[in-house]
């Protein structure tokens, strides 16, 4: 995984590990911290551990280390990064589902001016995420849009969503993931803009957390324990397939509505100054 604290993965990971109890496998988990040498010393590890099969559920990998897997013929599953052959399955995200009903919610309460906290350019995963934000802006409209993007940290949405209001008259704030969200809820907290009266926000991933929030966040859920279960179900019928072909697995991504979002202010705001 790319972070053990990202509280993306605590939930993907338990139901990875109970699914795997339950065909009396061991898993192992291992943390990148989003550093590509460390994917590939991982990687390394696993080798001279002789896995069966591996599950890699980081935002970001090296082609060259989804190839030694392969050649190594150890079975591997991927989120959002695999392109299904022998060895190779693929768990895909429907990313631009829960985004355009996030963005027909925010336009169904009146909001016109959205902006969007991104997460880092390189990570696939965000990139996909930004693309959903601009493909269901384009079938939501017309609306007025404007993008920021981040790290998918706490601090990175605070700071993100005080450069998107002072420069930009939002009255509604998507986010790629929760911790960006509720760093932009302490930003407007700090502002004296009230959320969700002045200022709706919407995260995405729909953390354990996220409905302890206040106000409780309106996400778009991923299926955190779907995830993990697949992966491993995954792996275990690859690696019990003569053949072992792999095959790609879709999740869908659903809107929660919560309390972080209502109708537009009827006066527009004047963006602050940064």
């Amino acid at each position: 995984m790319s972070s053990i604290r990202n509280p993306f993965f605590p939930e993907i990971i338990t139901a990875f590990q109970e699914a795997a109890g339950l065909c009396d496998m061991e898993a192992l988990v291992m943390n990148t911290n989003y550093d590509p040498q460390r994917v590939r010393n991982t990687v390394s590890r696993l080798l001279g551990l002789q896995v069966p099969g591996v599950a890699v559920l980081t935002s970001q990998i090296d082609p060259s280390v989804m190839a030694t897997l392969a050649r190594q013929e150890i079975c591997a599953v991927y989120l959002d990064l695999g392109r299904v052959a022998p060895y190779v399955s693929n768990i895909a995200v429907d990313y631009e589902q829960g985004i355009v009903r996030a963005l027909e919610h925010v336009r169904e309460l009146g909001h016109t001016c959205v902006g969007f906290i991104g997460g880092s350019p390189n990570l696939v995963s965000a990139q996909r995420r930004r693309k959903a934000f601009l493909t269901g802006a384009e079938k939501t409209g017309p609306i007025r849009t404007q993008i920021i993007d981040s790290d998918f940290s706490v601090q990175g949405g605070y700071f993100a969503c005080s450069k998107l209001l002072g420069s930009f008259p939002a009255t509604a704030i998507l986010a790629a993931n929760d911790l960006m969200a509720i760093g932009a809820m302490h930003c407007a907290y700090d502002r004296k803009i009230r959320v969700p009266e002045d200022l709706a926000i919407v995260g995405f991933d729909d953390v354990s957390f996220a409905q302890f929030t206040q106000p409780a966040l309106t996400t778009v859920a991923v299926p955190l324990e779907e995830i993990g279960r697949v992966a491993f179900e995954a792996l275990w019928t690859m690696m019990t397939d003569p053949e072992h072909a792999g095959s790609e697995y879709r999740v869908q991504t659903n809107l929660i509505i919560r309390q972080s979002t209502a109708p537009r202010p009827e006066a527009s705001r004047v963006p602050e100054s940064s």
